[in-house]
């Protein structure tokens, strides 16, 4: 059996309430009026469905708390909205099973609602909690999930207890604020967007949004104030890697973005196919940003561990550009520091597409080319402390061989350190003024080699 309100209007006001396992009210109360003690003889234990259904005699449900604040706690009950109009002033309403709406029923809520089972909207409209009032819903338990047929725009939405939070099949709205706390809220596929514009309106502890595919976290954004996205992911090895976006314009905007805990290779987008001043990419984990609604430049800033994270020294976000199926060079990044992480910030980033979907960024290398090596035609190693040594000079050089002959073809010097040169010495003893034929040979970080031969003077 299923537990029927066929109540005109029911006032809880400022009762401490506590039904355990299921119940039904047996009687019927005809007019608007607060309940009498007596009333609560008649609750009787009959199963375990808390169904508010919106028959004919039915109108509303009216939870109201004046002075203090009360609780009522339903212990193992699912709690079914069948399409009733549900009004919730300032009261802790705990629920220890399921929340399902259907029927398109209603909850004007200025109160808190503790739910320790899973949530789900079978509504036809994502409008469960009316305009107005902005109370809380805490997801207080284990494993949750948030389901259904529908989207859930929440007022504020606070994950609590312990476990993970997983939307099933279904994006989140949070009109207000989103407390993580310190968990980890799973989307999937799907997106948690917090509508608010605050840049306060998600906190945390260590909790973050992690997500598959071209899932995320949206936020809209009505400044040019830094939005933090908290993105990890608890696949393979556990990364919390954050992301910040600053918009260049206090204009509305969305921008979305999602953290893939993976080599890029994995997903299609292949670290060797990039523009030559593209190198190392980084192969551990990147990111997936776009902004989705708006026309604004953003500061897009990506943090790393500069210790977990590879070896190499990265100083720019490459972009995957569809058309070209390439990595691409925005430009050098500015480094920076917080969380306890480093960071790399390509200001004011315009190349976001209007595909729905979202573009990959990585952690990568800049090749500065290097069309020639230029090497000085007379030095002076005088001990003066200047021109005293020969270098070859060029940039994104990696590999090197820096070889120097006197006129007869004796060979006087060779290195292959890029930091190398030559002090105008041969066997530990300085040579004489005169002419003398190098050779070079270098490797950039592109995996170009280039070569080049000329004539140094020695003077003193």
């Amino acid at each position: 059996m299923k537990l029927y309100f066929i109540i005109k209007n029911i006032l809880f006001n400022s009762y401490f309430f506590t039904f355990r396992n299921s119940l039904k009210l047996n009687f019927i109360e005809k007019s608007f009026g607060r309940l009498k003690d007596s009333s609560f003889s008649k609750i009787k234990n009959l199963d375990s469905t808390f169904l508010f259904r919106n028959s004919a005699p039915f109108h509303s449900i009216v939870i109201v708390s004046f002075l203090i604040l009360p609780l009522l706690s339903f212990s193992q009950i699912n709690f079914v909205n069948n399409g009733a109009p549900i009004s919730n002033t300032n009261f802790a309403f705990v629920i220890n099973g399921n929340v399902i709406h259907q029927n398109n029923g209603t909850i004007a809520n200025s109160g808190n609602f503790y739910i320790r089972g899973n949530w789900t909207n079978n509504n036809s409209s994502d409008n469960i909690f009316t305009v107005g009032p902005n109370g809380w819903v805490h997801l207080d338990s284990s494993v949750q999930t948030i389901g259904g047929s529908l989207l859930t725009h929440f007022n504020n939405l606070e994950l609590a207890g312990t476990g993970t939070k997983q939307l099933v099949g279904v994006d989140v709205e949070i009109e207000d604020t989103l407390a993580l706390n310190d968990h980890e809220f799973d989307a999937g596929d799907n997106t948690v967007i917090v509508l608010a514009t605050d840049t306060a309106n998600i906190t945390r502890t260590d909790g973050f949004v992690s997500s598959t595919n071209d899932g995320g976290l949206a936020r809209n954004t009505l400044s040019t104030s830094t939005y933090f996205y908290p993105v990890g992911s608890s696949l393979g090895t556990a990364r919390f890697r954050p992301v910040e976006i600053k918009p260049n314009e206090p204009t509305a905007n969305t921008y979305k973005v999602r953290f893939a805990n993976n080599d890029p290779a994995i997903d299609g987008f292949d670290p060797a196919s990039k523009e030559p001043i593209v190198g190392e990419i980084n192969p551990n984990f990147y990111h997936k940003i776009n902004r989705t609604a708006g026309i604004d430049k953003a500061d897009v800033t990506i943090y790393y561990n500069d210790t977990a994270d590879g070896t190499a020294i990265y100083d720019i976000l490459a972009y995957w550009e569809v058309i070209s199926s390439e990595w691409k060079n925005p430009g050098l990044g500015v480094a920076s520091d917080n969380y306890g992480l480093k960071a790399i910030t390509k200001a004011s980033f315009e190349n976001f597409t209007t595909d729905p979907g979202l573009i990959p960024f990585a952690l990568a290398v800049n090749v500065e080319l290097a069309t020639n090596v230029y090497v000085a035609n007379v030095f002076s190693p005088n001990g003066d402390g200047n021109n005293d040594v020969l270098h070859p000079l060029g940039k994104g050089i990696t590999e090197i061989k820096f070889t120097i002959y006197n006129r007869w073809g004796e060979k006087v010097f060779e290195t292959n350190d890029i930091n190398g040169g030559w002090d105008g010495t041969y066997k530990g003893e300085p040579l004489n003024i005169g002419v003398f034929v190098y050779y070079v040979w270098g490797k950039l970080k592109n995996g170009e080699e280039l070569t080049k031969k000329g004539n140094v003077t020695l003077l003193r």
